[in-house]
């Protein structure tokens, strides 16, 4: 039986797969499901590509909210929030999001995080976006090669990030 990781992580591969040969003129085929890394590929001439897989989100708790396992994007917790606002209890600030500001920092933890292991040969490390918010990802490329020039990237084949519609890729590094 598959969890639900692993379908996230299948959507997000066969969506990246396809973008990628598109984008590198190559014919990669997801061959296998495994864990670290999730996902590897092979292409006509045997050539192999293995992606690790992560989501990257808004404000803590997102991904959790998206999958119904809590509620902390629904109308009555916003309308909770911003009665504590109101009432002078809470700042309504703490629940908006900037690109460039906790968005960027969430996705270079992110990225940090994964940087701590190997994944041996030939690998990528793809990002995919769970923000509907549609974020113009190009436009903070450089800051995120900045703040990751010191770090080293274990992935050979780059640092990518799939959009949250799954209709665009962009290298990170």
């Amino acid at each position: 039986m598959t969890s639900e990781k692993e379908k996230i992580e299948i959507a997000t591969a066969n969506a990246f797969i396809d973008l990628y040969n598109a984008k590198m003129n190559s014919s990669f085929k997801v061959v296998e499901y495994s864990d670290a890394p999730d996902v590897r590929c092979k292409d006509a001439s045997g050539n192999t590509l293995n992606l690790e897989i992560t989501l990257t989100e808004d404000r803590a708790g997102d991904i959790t909210a998206i999958l119904g396992r809590s509620n902390h994007k629904s109308m009555a917790s916003q309308r909770e929030h911003l009665n504590k606002v109101k009432a002078g209890k809470a700042n309504i600030f703490e629940q908006v999001s900037s690109l460039s500001g906790n968005v960027a920092d969430t996705l270079i933890q992110r990225i940090k995080a994964k940087s701590q292991k190997d994944y041996g040969a030939n690998a990528a490390l793809v990002i995919r976006d769970s923000s509907p918010v549609g974020w113009d990802w190009e436009h903070i490329v450089p800051e995120l090669k900045a703040q990751l020039s010191e770090i080293r990237l274990p992935f050979e084949h780059g640092v990518w990030l799939l959009t949250f519609t799954k209709d665009r890729i962009i290298q990170i590094v």
